[in-house]
């Protein structure tokens, strides 16, 4: 064949694009718990590298060290990407947050223990990368010794299984600690008789700290009891000894092991010894490594086998289900196997058909975690909404971030008032919404507060008087957006509770961010109590200490979720609401362009695809009547803020809110939390099914592999759709969802 001709075949063969890729047969396969490990400043996606079953407090995980040493900016969750050593591998982690803590309770192995060495830091160790194996519910690599790690988890038991080329020592150090922790009290104890090893830690970590720190109980036994140790030695405040226990501040212990495979299991509790060690017992009974790692990775492909998908890339199939995989790391269960559980300062109470569970990052969280829940996962919802209404009810307000046994009161707004709605709204049952009900509503409607405290509505007296938050408090603009969209979810709820009078109130009340518009400017800026902007020069594209996490481009399109059509009135209606927000847009890919790629280590100055506050902005361009715009502008950010490197997620994903927004976006729909409703965006598969308690729902979405195609009209259930919305029973109670794309 001449190469003329072969040119002309290679020409012809290539106007034929390749046939899609065929449906999914195992969602595990596609996920990949290093995504999001690394990156630079901001952009660092802080994602868990290690093991866990679904909402699992045991997160079993090697703490690294290697560039950047341990700095916590790139540590949060104990391991960074770029890292090839190892300090310990801790046995609770955090997943995606902006700030440091757990990552306690750490063994490390090694061959050579010296007595006079009783950190598990002194036994850091190199690895090579290519051998690291994580997966999830998994976590495996080779010390460059030769020692095997090999992580597995349970709900409340950390499984551990250490093959040593030679007879070493297991170091079990209970002062390790992330960046900014503190270890305060501790003490172990090794029971000679049976080989039990327990004890307890207080820990005070970069959050915990602020509500007085934790305690974590633990009994860490072997298949073999006693025998397997062949030796031990303990120490306190860092002197060995050869008594059984220690107690103090520096405190832990060196189990002597054969050569060969050990394996551990490590038993939690957030209440008491007893619970640890009946956890231990009710979650893994025989300690066989290979049997729990089994049935954690059939959990978490049940969890993640609602959504199969055909088409896309394999890229992006990636994204998809290591981000679906992200969003169940937390919250965690923070009861017992029994269902007791302790607040902090309260007595110990029970958990009554659902788990007990915290980790909750709620700022993040309420805006597409907590409705993915109510759709995909409602076993979830109504787990984290009872555990909410526990909180509020041992500690006698609604918090905003807590962690472990306690409330951080991180971050602003009242966003478990949203997240109670959202689960109400959309159908889940059991919640507790109507005993939580008088806390919620004295928090957000009295001019007294509660006897504890008023939550994340400690700026309401004023905005009750005003309309909006002043200027004399931090964060003034974004607090107010945060109080207009926690007023929307709770006038839904009051509604939803028959509270008619409260409904009104507070629907009223949910506009009055709107006195924040700056008609000189066109964006929300900070006002005084007196009704004045600031005169100093205003730059949209400056952080300040008016918004949180955010510029002014950013902070504008928030209200847009709860708002749509007040944002369109204040910006001149819809057609400049929709100029304004493609300027937004254009000037974001000029800047991914042409900046220099440090910039992406840094906040961005529009469109921040890393940061909650402008999550929903490319919806909003359907909401106006641009669907086509808010095709092109998702593919973009399809494309362009998420890969699956690990640099993939455009910044801490912060309890898998971001891979729960690629998730949903992807498959066309978009949460407006606190509410039924779901917008429709711009599928990234040609086709998705979507199976959930026995119901099939078919999203269809012939082109969307083409990366220009566009929404032309949608159809349910064969009917076109006038509105670019549905409500949660219309999502859930049909068959086939259809896009038409060209």
């Amino acid at each position: 064949m001449s190469s003329v001709v072969m040119i002309a075949c290679a020409a012809a063969c290539s106007s034929h694009p390749a046939p899609p890729l065929p449906e999914v047969t195992d969602p595990l396969a596609y996920v990949d718990p290093r995504i999001g490990t690394g990156g630079l400043g901001y952009n660092y996606g802080s994602c868990f590298v290690g093991a866990a079953a679904p909402h699992g407090l045991a997160k079993p995980a090697p703490d690294t060290d290697g560039p950047f040493g341990t700095v916590s900016f790139q540590h949060f969750s104990g391991y960074y990407a770029d890292d090839d050593r190892v300090q310990g591998f801790s046995t609770v982690h955090l997943h995606g947050t902006g700030a440091t803590d757990y990552g306690v309770l750490s063994v490390m192995p090694t061959l050579a223990f010296d007595p006079a060495h009783t950190s598990v830091v002194d036994y850091e160790a190199h690895f090579a990368k290519t051998t690291e194996r994580p997966a999830p519910g998994q976590y495996a690599l080779t010390l460059d010794d030769g020692t095997q790690v090999e992580l597995t988890a349970t709900p409340r038991v950390a499984v551990e299984r250490y093959t040593l080329p030679a007879a070493g020592t297991l170091v079990v150090d209970l002062a390790k600690v992330l960046s900014g922790g503190k270890v305060d009290h501790a003490t172990i104890a090794i029971d000679d008789a049976t080989g039990e090893v327990s004890g307890s830690l207080h820990h005070l970590g970069g959050m915990s700290a602020g509500f007085g720190g934790y305690t974590l109980y633990f009994s860490l036994r072997a298949p073999t009891g006693a025998a397997a140790w062949t030796s031990r030695v303990t120490w306190a405040d860092g002197a060995p000894t050869s008594a059984a226990s220690a107690t103090g501040t520096s405190v832990g212990a060196a189990l002597g092991v054969p050569a060969g495979a050990t394996t551990i299991a490590i038993g939690l509790s957030l209440v008491s010894l007893d619970g640890a060690r009946a956890n231990l017992a009710a979650e893994v009974g025989a300690i066989d490594f290979d049997a729990v790692a089994g049935a954690t990775t059939q959990a978490w492909r049940d969890t993640l086998s609602v959504a199969w998908l055909t088409g896309g890339t394999d890229v992006a199939r990636r994204v998809f289900y290591t981000g679906l995989y992200h969003a169940f790391l937390m919250p965690s269960v923070i009861d017992d196997a029994d269902g007791s559980y302790q607040l902090i300062g309260q007595p110990i109470a029970q958990a009554t058909g659902y788990h007990q569970m915290s980790d909750l990052s709620l700022w993040d969280t309420y805006r597409t975690v907590a409705p993915l829940y109510a759709w995909l996962a409602p076993t979830s919802a109504h787990d984290t909404v009872r555990s909410l209404v526990g909180f509020g009810e041992g500690l006698g307000a609604f918090p905003k971030w807590p962690l472990a046994i306690g409330e951080t009161g991180i971050m602003l707004g009242a966003s478990a008032e949203i997240v109670i709605a959202d689960a109400v709204a959309r159908g889940i049952t059991d919640t507790g919404a109507d005993q939580a009900w008088p806390l919620l509503r004295a928090a957000a409607l009295d001019p007294n507060a509660p006897a504890a405290s008023r939550g994340g509505r400690n700026d309401v007296v004023a905005y009750m008087q005003l309309g909006y938050v002043p200027s004399s408090s931090d964060r003034s603009v974004s607090t107010t957006t945060e109080y207009a969209h926690d007023d929307f979810a709770l006038a839904n709820l009051a509604d939803a509770l028959a509270m008619t009078a409260d409904r009104d109130t507070l629907r009223a009340r949910a506009h009055g961010w709107t006195a924040l518009y700056d008609d000189s400017v066109g964006f929300l800026r900070a006002k005084s109590a007196a009704g004045a902007f600031s005169p100093a020069a205003f730059d949209p594209t400056a952080f300040s200490n008016d918004y949180a996490e955010a510029d002014a481009w950013q902070s504008l399109w928030m209200v847009g979720v709860p708002d749509p059509d007040g944002l369109a009135t204040v910006l001149g209606g819809p057609d400049a609401a929709i100029a304004k927000l493609e300027s937004m847009f254009e000037q974001t890919k000029t800047n991914w362009d042409t900046a220099d790629p440090s910039a992406a280590n840094f906040p961005r100055p529009y469109y921040w695809a890393g940061n909650e506050p402008d999550l929903d902005a490319a919806l909003l361009f359907a909401q106006w009547g641009k669907p086509a715009l808010t095709s092109k502008w998702l593919r973009w950010l399809f494309d362009t803020a998420y890969t699956d490197g690990s640099d993939g997620v455009p910044g801490n994903d912060d309890g898998g809110t971001m891979g729960a927004w690629y998730v949903l976006a992807s498959l066309g729909v978009y949460p407006v939390a606190g509410s039924d409703t779901w917008w429709l965006g711009s599928p990234r598969f040609p086709k998705a099914r979507i199976t959930v308690g026995g119901h099939e729902l078919v999203i269809e979405a012939d082109g969307a592999d083409d990366p220009n195609a566009t929404v032309q009209s949608v159809a349910l259930d064969g009917v076109p759709l006038t509105s670019p919305q549905l409500t949660h029973a219309q999502l859930i109670g049909a068959s086939k969802l259809t896009f038409v794309m060209k």
